[in-house]
């Protein structure tokens, strides 16, 4: 599949709109409440894990490295923001639960797992938005790079997380 094809299947394009959601979710939200707040990133986060398991890799014809579009005062306004929605933040859980004799329970922070998702996607979707050839298929490659390797273990992480934050707030 070409990357012209790629960006223009369906999966792809409800993928790049979640991703975009979830990012002007995260930079703009108003609900009301800490609930609310919750359960609208753990449908965010659906979204994007099912959304994010469907993108196809591309090989990458050129071989070009782009740095991070977001500067560190944007990653931090944003971060700073999303500290302040958050009431409850850490959380316990298995780093890896398929490895047998590694069953030591971790730390995990619903801050770091949302500023990771939202960086990543953020970055690739203003690489995308730059619409070069070379640009483009960059950013569609960190999709799925990012997923499999990054971003993907945060989302199902959080929404594990947020699942009983949640539970234990209703």
């Amino acid at each position: 599949m070409t990357i012209h094809e790629t960006i223009q299947a369906n999966s792809f394009v409800a993928f790049i709109n979640s991703a975009r959601d979830f990012c002007n979710f995260i930079e703009t939200d108003k609900t009301e409440n800490h609930i609310s707040f919750l359960q609208q990133t753990q449908h965010h986060l659906h979204t994007l894990y099912f959304g994010g398991q469907n993108l196809q890799f591309v090989d990458l014809s050129f071989n070009l490295d782009f740095p991070d579009i977001m500067t560190k005062v944007q990653v931090e306004i944003v971060l700073n923001r999303l500290a302040n929605k958050l009431t409850n933040r850490f959380y316990c859980h298995v780093f890896d639960p398929t490895k047998e004799g590694n069953i030591e329970t971790v730390c995990g922070d619903l801050l770091d797992d949302l500023g990771d998702i939202y960086i990543d996607l953020k970055n690739a979707l203003l690489l995308f938005d730059k619409g070069t050839p070379a640009e483009i298929e960059c950013a569609v490659w960190s999709f799925k790079f990012d997923f499999d390797s990054h971003w993907g273990n945060h989302c199902i992480n959080a929404t594990y997380a947020l699942h009983y934050f949640i539970k234990g707030s209703i």
